[in-house]
């Protein structure tokens, strides 16, 4: 039984070099338990901090690269690009691998050798440390074609959260220089996956930053977060209207949870009535407000609720504030 073939790509943009320092050593812990390679993909930070480090490693499966500035999704591109293993593994660089889950994941890897896509889930850290965990109990909660898996599982869109097999790519890439950019890229990777699974097994440590971008306040980045998911749901529903059978149905039922998604943090999150209320209609403009009358979960029927009218979600974001409530760092 040949070991997992696994490229590790991490977009690199100024993050403190002993958080990516704990990134990279987190892979390296892996040992000889995979054909593993690292891409850090500098994507326009300035000063050579991050080459010098990797140029210290003397690893040779650790390699550098730099670009001009195009986003995590173009350092993403350009990494998926480099990768010359079987499997891709998207890793920030403020986060790592518990080594122990991921070793796990390999004997996973190994056992369903037709596995293209492998989801698993995260434990959020809050120090800079480089922690392990011991291996709980876990299971696999879904497993089928990838159409099959969205039609029954509610995932997270972020594109750290699985490995997958790079052929199953084929002319697929991020939208380069937007946020959200996981969310689109993640239903169509899995809609061209013919098998997948999906475990509650914890790999990833989710690394909370106060400075991270759902953490800022600032308006022009709000309004660009909410920009750009709408234009990803936009453009999700267009293509779903050339896809036919069980496939447009996945699709639909995707949009509708970032529609959900997008409802429940804009009543978190906006930062007045006027920005709401605008975006709002904007979202009705687009034929995707209010929220389909579907019965897809509690959460949904409550998020559907609470934002039918412009109203009902200005008195909800009020109360969300009264109750110190806020989205953090999920789309869905």
């Amino acid at each position: 039984m040949s070991k997992p073939s696994v490229s590790f790509v991490i977009p690199y943009y100024k993050v403190e070099i002993g958080l990516l320092a704990r990134a990279v050593e987190s892979i390296m812990r892996l040992g000889d338990r995979a054909d593993w390679e690292v891409w850090v993909v500098d994507d326009g930070t300035p000063g050579h901090e991050a080459e010098e480090f990797v140029g210290q490693l003397a690893e040779p499966r650790v390699h550098y690269v730099a670009q001009e500035n195009a986003g995590l999704g173009g350092a993403r591109n350009t990494g998926m690009e480099l990768a010359t293993k079987d499997f891709v593994q998207f890793l920030d660089a403020d986060d790592y691998l518990f080594t122990t889950p991921a070793l796990a994941l390999l004997r996973l890897m190994e056992t369903h050798a037709d596995a293209e896509f492998v989801a698993f889930d995260f434990r959020k850290t809050y120090d800079t440390n480089l922690h392990d965990m011991p291996l709980p109990e876990w299971h696999i909660l879904c497993e089928g074609s990838g159409t099959d898996i969205m039609l029954r599982q509610n995932l997270r869109g972020g594109a750290w959260g699985y490995v997958f097999r790079k052929e199953v790519l084929g002319k697929l890439r991020f939208t380069p220089g937007i946020y959200h950019e996981d969310e689109e890229f993640s239903p169509q990777l899995l809609l061209n996956t013919r098998r997948g699974i999906v475990t509650d097994l914890p790999v990833y440590a989710y690394y909370q930053r106060r400075d991270s971008i759902v953490h800022q306040a600032d308006r022009r980045v709000v309004e660009k977060r909410f920009s750009d998911f709408l234009g990803i749901i936009v453009r999700l529903s267009a293509k779903t209207r050339e896809l036919e059978g069980d496939a447009a149905a996945a699709m639909v039922r995707r949009t509708d949870m970032l529609r959900m998604a997008m409802a429940y943090t804009l009543m978190c999150d906006s930062p007045d009535t006027a920005f709401l209320t605008g975006f709002l209609k904007r979202m009705r403009q687009a034929g995707l407000y209010p929220l389909a009358p579907r019965c897809y979960s509690l959460p949904y029927f409550i998020v559907r609720t609470c934002s039918l009218f412009p109203l009902w979600a200005a008195i909800t974001r009020k109360l969300l504030q009264i109750l110190h409530l806020r989205h953090v760092k999920r789309a869905s």
